[in-house]
């Protein structure tokens, strides 16, 4: 089974106890996520199954979408609701309009110091492995790109905010960094990704309807690997293109047979055969003669 099957997290498990229940359920040997969702977050969580592990390169650089509730007045070591609470602080009265302003300072390209409580690494370890025995390290601040955020609603202690970003943001630093803006301190109360790496909340189905499926009924639901990586254009492979492709040979292009109007180069090419099967994702490189070059920089399919 290759593909990719896109999971409506609930809160709880972490993201990969989700994916180990996942390949189980679908019966599969390899299965991976697009990027973790913290165990009090929910939303989608798209995972790829079999071959389509291989497409990852190819979809965690896509953007990410966010709906996030801020408590304000609080501060806990964790920058969420489930961390212990270091500090209480009065909340001031402020607007939407406030909010919004300060969260101009947060667009953008940013940099983002990793949180104790993370997935990050130092010297070999996870931090939050560190953060649990009560050691804290320094850590290099990180470039991050958010492309859009918004203030949704203040209902004090609470705001609600938009994020739409890259990858590597974490959301709740910016939610600690908003709170401290606004002189009261905040933690993360809720977190709903909305879309990932392409994939919407509309494509997903939670953990606990799949159990209720067939192997059947399961196996419908994954998402073909062509169909995954479907915003890059496509080459179709006839004959012994394939072939040919497969070996790791470049194919010579041009802009009507991908369906585009100009090329350009580093584009991602999908590389399938006739059966719609896709059998490589390749890259737009400029030859010296001045003819475009697609060189396939992942092969999923042998000849």
């Amino acid at each position: 089974m290759d593909g990719i099957i896109v999971i409506n997290k609930h809160p709880g498990p972490t993201s990969t106890r989700i994916v180990e229940k996942v390949r189980r359920l679908l019966k599969t040997k390899k299965a991976g996520h697009l990027g973790t969702l913290d165990p009090m977050a929910k939303g989608v969580l798209p995972i790829c199954l079999g071959k389509a592990t291989k497409l990852t390169p190819f979809l965690m650089d896509r953007e990410k979408e966010y709906l996030a509730t801020i408590k304000l007045g609080v501060v806990t070591d964790t920058y969420d609701k489930e961390g212990t609470i270091l500090e209480e602080r009065e909340v001031p009265t402020t607007t939407r309009e406030k909010v919004e302003e300060i969260l101009k300072d947060f667009t953008g390209e940013i940099e983002q110091i990793p949180p104790m409580f993370s997935a990050a690494r130092y010297k070999g370890k996870r931090l939050y492995q560190l953060a649990r025995k009560g050691e804290v390290v320094e850590r290099k601040p990180k470039k991050v790109t958010v492309h859009e955020l918004s203030c949704l609603e203040v209902n004090l202690p609470y705001i609600k905010i938009f994020i739409r970003c890259g990858k590597g943001v974490y959301i709740r630093q910016l939610a600690h960094d908003v709170g401290e803006r606004l002189g009261c301190g905040g933690v993360l109360w809720d977190l709903v990704r909305t879309k990932a790496c392409g994939f919407t909340l509309d494509e997903a189905v939670t953990l606990d309807e799949l159990k209720e499926m067939t192997l059947e009924e399961r196996q419908k639901l994954v998402i073909p690997m062509a169909q995954a990586v479907k915003d890059s254009p496509a080459l179709v492979l006839a004959g012994r293109l394939r072939w040919w492709v497969a070996m790791g040979n470049p194919l010579v292009t041009t802009p009507a047979e991908l369906g585009v109007d100009e090329i350009k180069e580093g584009m991602l090419v999908r590389l399938i055969d006739q059966e719609g099967e896709l059998v490589a994702m390749g890259e737009m490189i400029a030859s010296p003669e001045g003819t475009w070059l697609c060189h396939p920089r992942r092969v999923f399919h042998a000849s």
